[in-house]
C-alpha cells in the first residue's frame, strides 16, 4: 500500500475553492461552514491523489465533479412545519380564502431550495386538509436532498418539539414502528421535484423548466447566504416569472428584515398579519392604479 498524501489547504487556496461554489450556487458560506468544506476538498485530493489545480480544473469542466462539490457544500437543515407561524396563517387564513375564490382548481405552489423536502410535504399536507388539490414542484441544487424528497421517506429528527406543535398530528399519522415518518402515494403524487439553480434563473436553458403561474412560492432560509445583488436579482425573476397575480411569496421571517425595500420589485406588496410578513402579488390593474 502506497502511502497516502495528506492535503491542507491554506486560508487563501480554500478562498479560491469557495470562489468556485460561490460563483456556480451563488452561496457565501459561513465560517462555520468553510471548515466543512475545507475538510471534503483536503479529502477528495488526498483520496484520489489529484493536485489542487488538478482538482480546480475538474470542478470547472467535470459536471459530475462539480455536482458532488456542491452536494457537499451547500446547507441541508430543515424540518417539518418550519416557522410554525407561516404555516398557521396559511391554514387558518390564506388557504381557506384562496379555495374560496379558486374552487375546484389545482393550487401550484413552488418550494424553491427545499432541502429534503419536508417544506414541501408540510405544504402538501396542509393544502389537502382545507380541500385545495395542491401540485406542489420542490427544487433545490443539490441531487442528493431532491432524491430524498421524491422518496417521501424522513427521519424522526424532520419533527421538532420546538416549532410545528401544532402540526404534529397530521404528521403522527405517516410515523412507522421504526420512528421514521413515510408518506403514501396519495401524498406523493402532488409532489414533483426538480434540480434548479437559482442563480441561473434568467438562462435560457432554464426558460422552460422554471415553475410559472405559482399560486404560493416559498423561498426560505436561503436569502441569508446571497449577495444583496443576488437577492435583488433572484426576488425580481421570480415575482415578474413565476409568482402568479394575486399569488403570495415567502421567505423565512429573519429574512424579512434583510430584504432592503429598495429590491422589492413594484408588483409586490410587504402584507403584514399580526408577527406575520409576507408578499402579495399585485393585479395588473393594481400596479396601473399605484
Amino acid at each position: 500500500m502506497g502511502n497516502k498524501t495528506i492535503i491542507t489547504l491554506t486560508d487563501d487556496i480554500l478562498n479560491s475553492f469557495i470562489s468556485i461554489l460561490t460563483e456556480y450556487t451563488g452561496i457565501v458560506p459561513r465560517a462555520s461552514h468553510r471548515d466543512g468544506i475545507k475538510s471534503f476538498i483536503e479529502k477528495k485530493i488526498s483520496q484520489n491523489k489529484y493536485s489542487i489545480e488538478q482538482y480546480k480544473t475538474l470542478l470547472l469542466e467535470d459536471k459530475f465533479i462539480i455536482t458532488e462539490f456542491v452536494n457537499q457544500s451547500t446547507i441541508n437543515e430543515t424540518y417539518f412545519f418550519r416557522e410554525e407561524k407561516q404555516f398557521l396563517l396559511l391554514k387558518e387564513k390564506l388557504f381557506p380564502q384562496w379555495h374560496i375564490k379558486n374552487a375546484g382548481k389545482e393550487m401550484n405552489i413552488w418550494s424553491a431550495a427545499c432541502s429534503y423536502g419536508e417544506e414541501a410535504y408540510s405544504l402538501a399536507v396542509i393544502a389537502l386538509r382545507c380541500g385545495i388539490t395542491p401540485r406542489v414542484t420542490a427544487t433545490d441544487i443539490n441531487s442528493k436532498v431532491l432524491e430524498h424528497c421524491s422518496n417521501g421517506v424522513f427521519l424522526e429528527t424532520s419533527l421538532r418539539s420546538i416549532d410545528g406543535a401544532a402540526f404534529h398530528p397530521m404528521i403522527r399519522s405517516y410515523q412507522q414502528e421504526d420512528g421514521r415518518f413515510a408518506f403514501p402515494e396519495n401524498i406523493k403524487q402532488h409532489i414533483k421535484t426538480r434540480r434548479l439553480n437559482l442563480v441561473t434563473l434568467d438562462s435560457l436553458i432554464n426558460s422552460p423548466v422554471l415553475p410559472k403561474e405559482q399560486d404560493l412560492i416559498f423561498i426560505r432560509n436561503v436569502f441569508i447566504y446571497f449577495s444583496m445583488e443576488l437577492r435583488a436579482l433572484i426576488l425580481r425573476l421570480i415575482a415578474e416569472n413565476c409568482l402568479a397575480e394575486d399569488g403570495y411569496l415567502f421567505v423565512s421571517m429573519n429574512e424579512i428584515a434583510q430584504l432592503d425595500p429598495s429590491i422589492v420589485p413594484k408588483c409586490l406588496e410587504r402584507v403584514s398579519d399580526g408577527s406575520i410578513f409576507y408578499f402579495h402579488k399585485k393585479t395588473s390593474g393594481d400596479i396601473f392604479n399605484g
